[in-house]
């Protein structure tokens, strides 16, 4: 058995030889589990960039509204991070007393 690999990513079949196959056993892939991991991991981002990403200005102006934010339909010049984005919407939703 491949111990590198995570258990998650074993079967039951895969550990045991049970069925007696002449071949010798298969150790079974989960492909998905494989797609979904590489997936997060381009989603995730390199954390050694993370350092990088951390002396970048922030992409929401400080004075910044919700309206000229968020009250329009044209796409922002630049993608904003998650975090960034989640903390202006509770700086506003505080101050409009929407948020405890």
């Amino acid at each position: 058995m491949d111990y590198s690999v995570p258990q998650s990513q074993l079967s039951a079949s895969s550990t045991s030889n049970a069925a007696g196959d002449a071949q010798g056993p298969s150790e079974f892939v989960n492909h998905g589990l494989l797609l979904w991991n590489q997936t997060r991991q381009q989603w995730i981002g390199d954390k050694a960039s993370d350092h990088n990403k951390k002396a970048r200005q922030p992409v929401i102006s400080w004075n910044a509204t919700y309206d000229n934010l968020l009250g329009t339909n044209k796409p922002f010049s630049r993608p904003i991070p998650l975090p960034e984005m989640v903390s202006f919407l509770v700086d506003i939703w505080e101050q409009e007393g929407l948020y405890d």
